[in-house]
């Protein structure tokens, strides 16, 4: 018995879990009392009930009323054990569940970039995944330690009766978490491919739905919602395993549980034929159950405890990873250069750029090239939001991975289709941007981006935001959002596809707006429509993970090369 407690110990326990609660273990152990307790009530009922019976055939109804009103108490004294059980569970449920969010979430953020889990996965394991994980804490952990003890206790009383009952009873029980373990590397298997099919499924849909508008432009949202329908069809089949393997665990754990307390009831009625008495044995029949419904509800819980288990893995794994150390020097300024030195970076074996040097000072630059090519990527190493596989960014001569965050984003702004705008009054969003901002001084900048009139017909600075900014069309949240920009004193602005997908009024006001900005700023736009870059003071094309060619625009189309060739290219598409 020793040797099974050790083989389900190891098997049916984390103890990396457990140890996640090390401050709050007294609750489980609170839990595991309380079900003892709740134990003890039931054999006092069933022991009472048969003493009333034979105190009814005796002719002692004093006795029976007695032995019936602390029948009574017992009921209560169950109801109040049952009541503090649960309690104990949900706080400890309550504490993994908030410990589990708010640490996942801060080190989500504090990792930026360098985590292994997208968005989409975070946002899944901190959801359902801690869901899961809850029942793991709340049910499972004081059932397994209660399904090792409450045997052990039922065997030493049954022991007093007949030994040789109470040695089949605990006997026959191993069998249960024997079973469980025989599922339990199967079980793992599924579980760990079906969180990978959701996770995979979940990160297709969002995909799918943000570029939806693409999907119907192109004619390609039948292809897609049939390669969907084929994802989710992989993920039917995995739950249908994870189905039929829970429903095989719980017939087999059937299965023992009957054939068990049908042995014990044969030896029981066998010990009365040999002179045991019948209200013995009345009790050991009536009280057999327990041996097994410990291990029967753990055995339920085993496979929501393994899911759960599952997810609580992913998230420990995340919390494990190193935090980068915060730099503390300050951005250096006035800001006068950025520069890049031998920059890299791959996604996994993917190289987007190798050793790319440039260097931008006040004035007007732009990145342009094929798409996939790298642009973005670069701009998001500019601003930090990705580490470089190898080489330096420069901003002055201080390197980009020594300065202090805060300091770096009060003076970099980053700005692109994809920005994001609350929904609040216009008053409320200045106010975020720039606290001490006046009313004229919103109004001015409303005014540069030409939005004053529409702000002062739609109830003035009160207006509200709705939320996807469903009440602003394209280019008029393009333009608020470069107003609420310019409203904080930046010293570098990088604009990524800042006029994409909006009407050629409001690009041709943002990019004014931006050739005003770099007389006294550094500002890098890449776009894709090459007409916006005609006026930057350089333009740096990339091809092949480098820059291929550089120079302003009359250069560029002077050398005939690939600046002049997507040039033509677009010209021509514009003019059919």
């Amino acid at each position: 018995m020793i040797i099974n407690i050790i083989i389900i110990g190891n098997n049916m326990l984390d103890r990396q879990l457990f140890a996640f609660i090390k401050e709050k273990q007294g609750l489980v152990f609170k839990s595991l009392f309380l079900l003892l307790a709740n134990l003890f009530c039931n054999l006092s009922i069933t022991a009472l009930c048969i003493f009333s019976l034979y105190c009814f055939i005796h002719s002692l109804p004093l006795y029976a009323l007695l032995s019936l009103l602390v029948v009574c108490f017992f009921v209560y004294l169950k109801s109040i054990s049952l009541s503090l059980q649960g309690e104990a569970s949900a706080t400890l449920a309550d504490y993994v569940t908030q410990k589990l969010r708010l640490q996942s979430y801060t080190h989500f953020l504090s990792l930026r970039a360098k985590t292994p889990l997208s968005i989409q996965e975070m946002a899944q394991l901190s959801t359902e995944g801690i869901e899961q994980l809850r029942l793991y804490y709340s049910v499972y952990l004081s059932s397994f330690f209660y399904s090792l003890i409450a045997p052990m206790l039922l065997f030493v009383l049954f022991a007093f009766l007949d030994f040789k009952v109470a040695l089949t009873y605990l006997l026959c029980i191993p069998l249960i978490p024997l079973s469980i373990i025989a599922i339990s590397k199967w079980a793992k298997k599924i579980f760990h491919i079906y969180w990978g099919e959701y996770l995979s499924l979940g990160d297709y849909f969002l995909d799918s739905a943000r570029g939806m508008k693409e999907l119907k432009i192109f004619n390609y949202d039948e292809i897609k919602q049939k390669e969907m329908s084929h994802q989710a069809q992989r993920f039917r089949e995995v739950t249908m395993k994870v189905l039929v393997m829970q429903l095989s665990s719980v017939t087999i754990m059937d299965l023992v549980a009957y054939l068990g307390a049908g042995i014990g009831i044969v030896l029981s009625l066998q010990a009365m034929r040999e002179g045991l008495s019948v209200y013995m044995v009345l009790f050991m029949i009536l009280v057999g159950a327990e041996f097994f419904l410990p291990m029967r509800q753990l055995g339920s819980a085993f496979h929501i405890a393994m899911n759960g288990v599952t997810a609580g893995k992913k998230i420990l794994t995340l919390l494990s990873l190193p935090l980068p150390q915060t730099p503390t020097i300050p951005l250096p300024s006035p800001l006068t250069s950025i520069t890049s030195q031998n920059l890299s970076f791959s996604y996994e074996d993917r190289e987007i750029l190798t050793n790319l040097n440039l260097t931008l000072y006040r004035g007007l630059y732009s990145i342009v090239g094929v798409s996939g090519s790298g642009k973005s990527t670069l701009s998001k190493l500019l601003t930090n939001s990705l580490t470089p596989t190898s080489g330096e960014i420069l901003y002055n001569s201080t390197p980009l991975s020594q300065i202090n965050p805060q300091s770096f984003y009060e003076k970099v702004a980053y700005l692109s289709n994809q920005s994001f705008l609350l929904s609040k009054s216009l008053r409320e969003l200045f106010a975020f941007y720039n606290p001490s901002i006046s009313e004229q001084r919103i109004y001015e900048l409303l005014s540069l981006v030409r939005l004053k009139d529409f702000v002062l017909e739609n109830n003035g600075l009160d207006f509200c935001i709705n939320p996807s900014c469903s009440n602003l069309s394209g280019g008029e949240k393009q333009r608020l959002l470069l107003a609420l920009y310019l409203s904080k004193d930046y010293e570098v602005y990088i604009f990524d596809e800042i006029t994409s997908n909006i009407d050629r009024e409001s690009e041709e006001i943002i990019i004014n707006l931006i050739k005003n900005l770099s007389k006294d700023k550094i500002i890098l736009l890449i776009s894709h429509r090459l007409k916006n870059t005609l006026s930057s003071d350089c333009i740096f094309v990339i091809k092949d993970t480098n820059i291929i060619e550089s120079g302003n625009a009359e250069e560029l189309l002077r050398a005939k090369g690939e600046f002049f060739t997507l040039y033509n290219q677009q010209k021509q598409l514009e003019e059919i």
